[in-house]
C-alpha cells in the first residue's frame, strides 16, 4: 500500500507542480518560460509519469487481490476510470504535445510564436482537466464510497 500511495503522490503533485509553474509563467507573461514548462513536461510524462501510473496500477491490483476485494467496488471502479482516463490524457496528448512544443521550438531557434503559444496554452487546459480528474480519484480513493475496506 505505501508504495501505491507514494506513486499517486509522484504522479498527482508532479502534475500539479507542472501545471502551476505553466500557470505562474502565463500570468507572468513570459512566453519563454511558459514554453520551457511546456518542454520540460515531455520529459517529465516519459519518465516520471507513465512509470509511475503503472506502479500505482500494478499495487492497486495487487491490493486488491490479496485483500480479495474484487473490482466491484464503486471506489475501484471510479479511480480504474479515472486512472484510464488520465493515462489517455497524458499518453495521447499531454505527452506528444508537449513534444511537438518542443521541435516547434527547435526550429523555431528560440523564438516563441502564436503556433507554439496556442499549443501550450491546449496542453495547460487539457492539464487543468486532468489535474481534476487526478484529484477526484484521489479523493474517492481516500473516503472509498460505497464500502471501504
Amino acid at each position: 500500500m505505501t508504495i501505491h500511495v507514494l506513486s499517486a503522490i509522484v504522479w498527482l503533485g508532479g502534475g500539479f507542480l507542472i501545471t502551476a509553474q505553466a500557470e505562474r509563467a502565463k500570468r507572468a507573461k513570459t512566453d519563454e518560460d511558459l514554453v520551457a514548462v511546456a518542454i520540460s513536461a515531455d520529459y517529465w510524462t516519459t519518465h516520471l509519469f507513465i512509470p509511475a501510473a503503472f506502479v500505482l496500477l500494478v499495487c492497486g491490483f495487487g491490493m486488491i487481490g490479496t485483500g480479495h476485494i474484487g473490482l466491484s467496488h464503486p471506489f475501484i471502479v471510479i479511480g480504474l476510470i479515472g486512472w484510464a482516463a488520465s493515462f489517455a490524457l497524458g499518453v495521447g496528448f499531454l505527452g506528444p504535445q508537449s513534444g511537438q512544443v518542443k521541435q516547434l521550438a527547435a526550429a523555431a531557434k528560440g523564438a516563441v510564436t502564436p503556433e507554439i503559444l496556442g499549443r501550450v496554452d491546449r496542453i495547460l487546459m487539457v492539464a487543468r482537466i486532468d489535474m481534476v480528474i487526478l484529484l477526484v480519484v484521489a479523493a474517492v480513493m481516500v473516503i472509498q464510497p460505497g464500502g471501504g475496506v
